[in-house]
């Protein structure tokens, strides 16, 4: 029998009973939009992350102390005397308060000479980055600059920042970030940037928080880490942004895998759905299924018409829910674009924690991504399952005889 007679029969079977082929449609369409709209999901988190980690840059290698030990100006001077060493950019931080219209903000305090050391891409609304002097002005994050609903700090206000309970310490303001999300190494969204000594002066410090170390080139940042590891033994942490991308790596796809593992669930009821469906269907169409073997339909034949009843069901079911899929991810695409344009807007929390204090949370943001090859992926599953799901009611109705079919009510 020819390819497109069992696909007409096929065809023909399903419209005979639209209610039934529509309900199986739906079983498939809700797995494959569920599936689809999750991995777009993961996909936007891990490349947005992703990309923020990648720019600080693949020369960087953070140094953190470790069991209670401090990093000091002699720990710069060795660190700078290391070999395949470009640059060495220590950095302090602490927690303050600034009052705005009697209500108070906690922000984080940084002290570092060389903003991009720690920001990566440094993108100002206004103003200009502080130089690297001991002197009392600052680059503050968006919602610092934007504590309340119509309240903005510009460059060149001054704002009061208090420390601790009794010292309060006027900033100038010299330039304003733009919003542009988490990083993982500052929340800067809620930070107040200063030069070094500055900052050390502000907060009374005299040790570093933590050391931002750059590589001369990308081939020698393991050396150079291992090399700092094996100098300093347990009392520091060496970091590179490598192992901070391996790290998010690992951590993304195996979330990843539990959402879609728990999304594929309703692809698996789905294709249960579709083998009960079917068997009805062999159940009440053997009358039919005697005549198909009475006009010269083969064992063989009505198997295939059977199965590709099913594979139509997938197909079918699986564009829908692409479809599905898409307008979904497009819809949150739309809402999230619409509140991170709103004032005072916040997203998912991400970053190392510097903005402890801070009553806000760094925005992170990101958009869905679905892929070419996700698509192909989740059409072909679901084809797949929906075959799966067919075999043993079209095996059911190929091995039933004439006279059994044609007897049967």
């Amino acid at each position: 029998m020819k390819a497109n007679d069992i696909v007409w029969l096929a065809y023909k079977g399903l419209i005979s009973r639209k209610a039934i082929a529509i309900l199986a449609i739906i079983a498939v369409l809700i797995g494959v939009a569920s599936v689809t709209i999750l991995v777009a999901f993961t996909q936007g988190v891990s490349q947005s992350i992703l990309s923020i980690v990648e720019s600080l840059g693949p020369k960087t290698i953070l140094v953190l102390p470790a069991r209670g030990e401090v990093l000091t100006q002699a720990t710069i001077v060795s660190l700078e005397s290391l070999p395949d060493i470009e640059a060495v950019y220590p950095v302090v931080s602490g927690f303050g308060t600034i009052n705005i219209e009697g209500q108070s903000m906690g922000v984080t305090i940084v002290g570092i000479n060389n903003l991009s050391a720690l920001l990566g891409q440094i993108l100002l609304t206004s103003g200009t980055v502080y130089p690297p002097v001991a002197t009392p002005e600052a680059v503050i994050g968006s919602q610092v600059s934007n504590p309340l609903p119509g309240v903005f700090i510009t460059p060149g206000d001054t704002i009061t920042v208090q420390i601790g309970r009794d010292e309060s310490v006027p900033i100038e303001v010299v330039g304003v970030l733009s919003p542009s999300g988490a990083n993982p190494l500052s929340n800067s969204e809620t930070s107040i940037f200063l030069p070094l000594s500055e900052a050390m002066a502000i907060l009374n410090r005299t040790t570093y928080s933590e050391i931002i170390i750059e590589a001369d080139s990308v081939n020698n940042v393991n050396t150079v880490a291992t090399l700092i590891q094996d100098i300093y033994g347990n009392e520091i942490s060496v970091i590179t942004v490598q192992q901070l991308i391996n790290t998010v790596s690992t951590i993304t796809g195996g979330f990843s895998f539990l959402l879609i593992s728990v999304a594929s669930i309703s692809l698996f009821v789905g294709a249960i759905g579709i083998m009960g469906i079917m068997l009805s269907r062999v159940y009440q169409r053997t009358r039919e299924i005697g005549i198909m073997k009475t006009v010269g339909l083969t064992t063989k034949d009505v198997l295939l018409v059977f199965l590709t009843e099913s594979g139509i069901i997938g197909l079918l079911g699986g564009i829908a829910g692409i479809l599905v899929g898409l307008i979904g991810t497009s819809f949150f695409d739309i809402i999230s674009s619409f509140a991170n344009s709103s004032p005072n807007s916040g997203g998912a929390g991400f970053g190392r924690g510097f903005g402890r204090g801070a009553s806000s949370i760094s925005a992170f943001t990101f958009k869905p991504i679905i892929s070419i090859e996700a698509i192909v992926i989740a059409l072909a599953v679901a084809i797949v399952v929906s075959l799966v799901a067919g075999i043993y009611p079209a095996w059911k109705a190929s091995k039933l005889t004439v006279i059994e079919a044609i007897r049967r009510d």
